[in-house]
């Protein structure tokens, strides 16, 4: 198998969240869009062996990651049975954590930054980064790309940064809802330059907390941690009026 066998999967880095069995076929450079509605455990005769390999080892790294909290999620969903053959699906919701023998790898979803974050710290290489690390034309790629891309021969490639986390992303799993506020209101106070005046910065800051109704719903305890946090002017007081200075009276 080489690189120029491998489809195009482009598209894809324009899905911002997989699955985990999206997740795993694409890092086995397998275009889950060329098996709709087919569960990966289905594929083994449809895919070239090292791939299917690939994508099965990847789905249960992925399930053990997020069970043990290593791999962020935005939904976790279990699949149970009872004795007597019924199934369900079950939502679990953060914190909890999903347990490994249950978690479904079709319906639990993962962002693509997060994913990728995460095969790069777990050093797990994807099918084309290990068909162009082989060749001996091709220079070994950084653990650091995106390799979802389909590149002409003869044409060089870019390398595509992962994103890296953002504490104001609502949807992440460690999301801190204070420092976004502290990140919010210092961004509001700034930009309208409301603390230029005899006010002190966190006193500004506070009374926005308490005027703006987006913050209602923040405790009193919160609103003063997030005024010392998006504080910048640890000293305290209001700025200082420049004293007047009288000129020097000329020498009779």
């Amino acid at each position: 198998m080489d690189v120029e066998d491998l489809p195009d999967l482009t598209g894809w880095l324009h899905v911002e969240v997989w699955t985990l069995e999206e997740a795993a076929m694409l890092w086995a450079a397998i275009d889950p869009m060329d098996y709709p509605n087919r569960r990966l455990a289905d594929l083994g005769k449809s895919i070239h062996p090292m791939q299917f390999k690939k994508a099965l080892i990847l789905v249960r790294a992925a399930k053990e990651a997020v069970c043990a909290g290593t791999l962020p999620f935005t939904d976790a969903w279990e699949e149970r049975r009872d004795d007597q053959g019924n199934e369900w699906s079950t939502k679990v919701e953060f914190p909890k954590l999903p347990e490994p023998v249950y978690v479904s790898s079709d319906m639990t979803r993962v962002k693509q930054a997060a994913f990728l974050k995460w095969a790069s710290e777990k050093k797990i290489p994807s099918v084309r980064q290990s068909l162009r690390s082989a060749s001996s034309v091709q220079q070994p790629i950084q653990a650091t790309e995106v390799v979802l891309e389909h590149i002409p021969a003869n044409q060089s490639e870019p390398a595509l940064l992962l994103a890296a986390p953002s504490p104001l992303d609502t949807d992440h799993p460690c999301h801190p809802p204070e420092l976004r506020a502290a990140t919010e209101v210092w961004t509001e106070v700034v930009t309208s330059e409301a603390y230029k005046g005899t006010k002190t910065p966190k006193t500004v800051i506070t009374e926005v907390l308490n005027t703006n109704p987006k913050y209602a719903g923040i405790s009193e305890d919160a609103k003063r941690r997030i005024a010392v946090t998006a504080n910048w002017n640890k000293k305290g007081g209001p700025p200082k009026t420049p004293e007047k200075v009288n000129p020097p009276t000329p020498a009779e």
